[in-house]
């Protein structure tokens, strides 16, 4: 779940329905960097399902004590946190191995080892998780690192979007072949603008998006029952962004 201070409350956007707007800047890209990419549609589809492992911990939010706010995907305790990172990458592993392992290197992106055992452990089974999707989609760790900078991109992008950061973020692309050039989309959100800025702008032109939110009433709820019940009684509305130069 990713958390926002509202004026009278939260604003809550699902990882899932954030990682589906990234899959959307995806698969509107014209760019022959992506559109002409022999991958891309398991390019597109890794963006859109890159946090699917957060489907059932996102239909449950829990409740936060210490901080007085819903938990979002940071602040999430341990153990859920490694579930959903063993469910997200196997998922698709066998219908979409490459997607998978796109996955795969995300995880293993966000996560570093920290001399933790439970966090060395899931790192481990990742490992071998990316290593048997590589054999499995016929691929190699370097297309595949190349490859993720698109989901890395478009990740932060909707990151940015999302959890309304004006901080601005830069993320260079894969290599043009037969070139020394590495392209590099810069971009920044502006919250009171609710327009998002990519220069240059991959998409045909300015585009507008809608993503799933709720705002949930600010006040110290008792526990997840409570704040579920708030949740199920709260209508589902629609951030519309727009993204431009």
């Amino acid at each position: 779940m990713i958390v926002t201070d509202d004026t009278d409350g939260w604003r809550l956007i699902t990882q899932p329905d954030h990682a589906r707007f990234s899959g959307e800047l995806l698969r509107l890209w014209r760019g022959t960097e992506l559109s002409a990419h022999p991958r891309r549609e398991a390019i597109v589809f890794a963006g859109r399902e890159h946090d699917n492992g957060w489907r059932e911990t996102d239909a449950a939010p829990s409740w936060n004590h210490e901080e007085g706010r819903p938990h979002d995907f940071l602040t999430l305790p341990q153990a859920p946190r490694i579930e959903v990172w063993l469910r997200g990458t196997a998922r698709f592993a066998e219908e979409q191995p490459y997607a998978s392992l796109l996955v795969c290197l995300h995880a293993l992106n966000f996560y570093q080892r920290r001399g933790d055992e439970a966090w060395d452990r899931m790192i481990d089974v990742l490992e071998e998780r990316r290593d048997a999707l590589i054999e499995a989609s016929g691929s190699d760790l370097e297309s595949a690192q190349a490859d993720y900078r698109f989901i890395e991109l478009a990740d932060a992008a909707s990151l940015a979007v999302c959890a309304a950061s004006p901080t601005p973020f830069e993320h260079p692309l894969p290599q043009v072949a037969g070139t020394r050039e590495t392209p590099t989309i810069t971009g920044r959100f502006d919250p009171h603008a609710v327009t998002l800025h990519l220069d240059p702008l991959p998409l045909a032109g300015a585009t507008s998006f809608e993503i799933p939110m709720r705002k949930l009433p600010r006040r110290a709820y008792t526990g997840d029952a409570d704040l579920g019940g708030a949740l199920a009684a709260v209508r589902w509305t629609r951030l519309t962004v727009r993204v431009t130069s």
